[in-house]
C-alpha cells in the first residue's frame, strides 16, 4: 500500500538525515534519533510487506516495486546487525540514504499485476530462493561500503592528510573484519540461493542451467567473492587490492540486478535472480 510505504519512506529519510548529521558532528543525541527512526521505519516496513503479501496473495518479491522494497528492508536488517556487532555508526551515513532512495523508487514504480504466475506461486522454493539472494546482495553492499571506507582511510594514511573524515570512519582493522565477515555471509547466502534456484529449475524443466544473463552474472559474482574470501583468509590479502575486488564484486551485483534485465532471458520477474 502506497500510504504505508510513504510513511516508511518518511521514517527512513529522518534516519538518513540524522545519520549523516551524526557522521559530521559526532553527536550521540543525533545518532540516537537516527537509530530510533530506523527501528520505527523497519517495523512499519515489515508490516507493509506483510500487508502487501496478504492483499496480493503472493510473496512480495515478484515485481519491480516489491523487489526494491524488499531489498531496502533487507538492507535495514543487515545494517542493524552491523551496528549491533561493530558499533560502526558511520555505516548509517552510507546505508540509510541508499535505503531511502530504494523506497522512494519503489513508491513511484508500477506495482505490477495483482496476481503472480501460478507456476511460481505454487512452489515453496521461490520465496526461499529469492529471499536468500536478496540478503546476499544486501551483505555484498556492506562489503562494497567497507571497501570504499578502506580506500578512503588508506588514502588519508598514505598522504598523511588526516582530514575530518579520517576521524569519523572506523579503524582499518574494523573495516577489514566487517568486509571479510560480510563477504562470507553473502557468499554463503548466494550459494544457497543459487542451489535452490537450480533445484527448482531441475524439478520443472529437467535442467540446472539455462545460460541466462542473470545466471552468468550471478556465477561471476559468486566467483569474485570466493576469490576475495580465499585471499583474505589464506594470503592475508587485506590491502587496496582486496578493497578494489570488493568494488568489482558489487559492480557485478549491480549488473545482475539491473543490467541483465535489459538482456531478457529465462528470468523474467523483478530485478532479482528469480524464476
Amino acid at each position: 500500500m502506497r500510504s504505508l510505504l510513504a510513511t516508511v519512506l518518511a521514517a527512513y529519510l529522518i534516519a538518513a538525515i540524522h545519520s549523516m548529521l551524526a557522521f559530521v558532528n559526532k553527536r550521540r543525541s543525533v545518532q540516537r534519533v537516527a537509530e530510533w527512526a530506523t527501528v520505527a521505519g523497519f517495523v512499519l516496513h515489515t508490516g507493509t510487506l506483510v500487508v502487501d503479501w496478504m492483499i496480493d496473495g503472493h510473496y512480495p518479491l515478484f515485481f519491480l516495486r516489491e523487489t526494491l522494497s524488499f531489498l531496502a528492508w533487507a538492507l535495514v536488517a543487515v545494517y542493524a546487525l552491523v551496528l549491533y556487532r561493530y558499533r560502526a555508526q558511520a555505516v548509517g551515513a552510507f546505508t540509510m540514504p541508499l535505503i531511502s532512495v530504494l523506497v522512494f523508487i519503489a513508491l513511484l514504480a508500477n506495482p505490477g499485476p495483482s496476481d503472480a504466475p501460478a507456476a511460481l506461486s505454487a512452489t515453496r522454493l521461490f520465496p526461499i530462493h529469492t529471499t536468500l539472494v536478496i540478503f546476499a546482495y544486501a551483505a555484498f553492499f556492506i562489503v562494497f561500503m567497507a571497501s570504499v571506507m578502506y580506500l578512503l582511510q588508506e588514502r588519508e594514511l598514505r598522504l598523511k592528510t588526516f582530514s575530518a573524515i579520517f576521524h569519523r570512519l572506523p579503524a582499518l582493522t574494523t573495516i577489514n573484519e566487517l568486509a571479510t565477515s560480510s563477504a562470507v555471509v553473502g557468499l554463503t547466502l548466494l550459494t544457497l540461493g543459487i542451489a535452490t534456484g537450480m533445484i527448482w529449475s531441475w524439478n520443472r524443466y529437467g535442467r540446472f542451467w539455462h545460460n541466462d544473463p542473470k545466471e552468468i552474472f550471478a556465477a561471476l559474482t559468486w566467483l569474485v567473492y570466493l576469490v576475495l574470501i580465499i585471499y583474505r583468509s589464506t594470503a592475508d590479502w587485506r590491502g587496496r587490492r582486496a578493497a578494489w575486488l570488493g568494488v568489482l564484486g558489487f559492480a557485478l551485483v549491480l549488473c545482475t540486478l539491473f543490467g541483465t534485465r535489459l538482456l531478457g532471458g529465462y528470468h523474467k520477474f523483478g530485478l532479482i535472480l528469480g524464476f
